[in-house]
């Protein structure tokens, strides 16, 4: 099973990449790959975002339990990653890193025997599309839906743990599995799901600069991941 894997980002209007706070990672072999979204308020948010979609991806995580193993070992890391940084800090951006970092994970893994598992804490969303109709959206399928209070990933261990959803699914050839961070993810769903299906990076920006400038799309850094999977052989004649 060879993917076609595309990545499409932008960061908010009107910044620049080193503002951006979502990750994305992507393996094809295994087909797994994951989206997170770092919540800007909290300190070295993109550090922990890239994180998890790394540990994600390296490590298959499709299961609370199998998160729940690793998630201590990912926040030992970031808290590594981030020591040398913090004696910089003024005074109240390092009590703000005390508190950690936050970020929205969703992760998914595709078996070659024709099923898929996924695992998501907050609300990036997966759009599962064949035909270029959509078959599901995944955690959540109504752009009413989407707050501006997901449940986090925390980078340190404070107050109860963020409730994991898991769901699993089968594939066809030819289907494409669509990992987006929680505005475009809103904003698809209010229009077109199918649509990022032919896209090419010129495709997306125009696309996501025309729904900021008319008020669909909520400006936030904005990620996709497409994951399309051939399509079925056919037999040679003989």
């Amino acid at each position: 099973m060879t993917p076609q894997i595309r990545t499409f980002l932008l960061p908010k209007a009107g910044h620049g990449m080193v503002e951006y706070e979502d990750a994305w990672a992507v393996s094809s072999s295994p087909l797994r790959a994951a989206v997170a979204d770092g919540a800007t308020e909290s300190a070295f948010a993109r550090a922990w975002a890239e994180q998890l979609v790394r540990g994600a991806v390296a490590h298959g995580v499709s299961r609370a339990g199998a998160l729940a193993a690793v998630l201590p070992t990912w926040q030992a890391a970031w808290a590594r990653a981030v020591a040398d940084r913090l004696p910089a800090l003024p005074w109240y951006a390092a009590a703000k890193a005390e508190q950690g970092a936050f970020a929205a994970l969703l992760s998914l893994a595709v078996a070659p025997d024709g099923t898929w598992q996924a695992l998501a804490v907050g609300d990036c969303c997966l759009l599962h599309v064949r035909d270029a109709a959509l078959v599901m959206a995944w955690p959540l399928d109504d752009p009413a839906a989407f707050s501006h209070r997901p449940a986090l990933l925390a980078s340190r261990e404070t107050g109860p743990a963020a409730p994991v959803e898991t769901t699993e699914g089968t594939w066809h050839p030819g289907d494409v599995f669509l990992l987006a961070t929680d505005a475009l993810a809103a904003w698809l769903l209010r229009t077109d799901p199918a649509a990022p299906l032919g896209w090419t990076d010129a495709d997306f920006r125009r696309h996501v600069d025309a729904a900021r400038a008319d008020g669909t799309l909520r400006n936030d850094d904005v990620t996709l991941v497409r994951l399309c999977l051939p399509p079925a052989r056919v037999p040679r004649a003989r």
